[in-house]
């Protein structure tokens, strides 16, 4: 790994941005996201961008862009094709079916929300954007919440190897399940303690200002 770093650092600052581009992209757009390694990509970019002496903001800029066409791509197909193109060859419809399924759930359920927190599961990464094309989500409303999660993912995780370096590679790849598992129930406890919240503060401005009983 550090061998490999060293050989990415010396490629220089556009060759670095141009590759963080292309990961963002390849592990956002469907199908390309099965063979373009997600988390422990881009850390290995801030990796190397941090020996290479390549601008963070600049590394993670290209990250983001990158992140945000692979999953407007995916967004268009669904818009266009639905899961036409995707079923077409058995050995993709094999891979991508389970998660397209998944996805419909949370999708029916959060709506946008579902497309923030499908950027920090590698499962469901590609596949989301597909399911609100499908869905026929408005696209700005669609833009929106990718377009917020693609910056917090990619900041995030290209900083972890700028700071951190090769080791936190090792680590991410090992326990990357375990990391979307703990963002994606904070980001749902979050979700619940607002709604619970808002259901507390409309009970108290009712008629009388006494909370109604559940």
């Amino acid at each position: 790994m550090r061998d490999l770093i060293e050989a990415a650092a010396r490629l220089g600052t556009w060759a670095l941005t141009a590759i963080a581009f292309g990961l963002g992209f390849g592990e956002s757009a469907i199908a390309l996201d099965l063979f373009v390694p997600g988390e422990v990509g881009m850390v290995f970019i801030g990796a190397a961008a941090r020996d290479g002496n390549a601008p963070l903001a600049l590394v993670i800029g290209a990250g983001v862009l990158g992140a945000i066409a692979g999953d407007n791509l995916s967004y268009f197909i669904g818009r266009r094709w639905g899961t036409t193109v995707l079923y077409r060859w058995a050995w993709l419809r094999r891979r991508v079916e389970p998660s397209v399924e998944r996805s419909r759930k949370h999708f029916t359920r959060r709506g946008g929300v579902a497309v923030f927190v499908a950027r920090w599961v590698g499962a469901l990464r590609a596949v989301m954007p597909v399911v609100a094309g499908i869905s026929e989500m408005p696209y700005r409303r669609f833009l929106a919440w990718d377009a917020s999660a693609a910056v917090l993912w990619t900041s995030a995780v290209v900083s972890l190897g700028y700071y951190l370096g090769d080791d936190i590679a090792g680590v991410i790849d090992r326990v990357g399940v375990v990391v979307s598992v703990v963002v994606v129930a904070l980001l749902v406890a979050l979700i619940v303690i607002r709604r619970r919240v808002r259901a507390r503060r409309s009970d108290e401005h009712r008629p009388g200002g006494q909370p109604t009983r559940r």
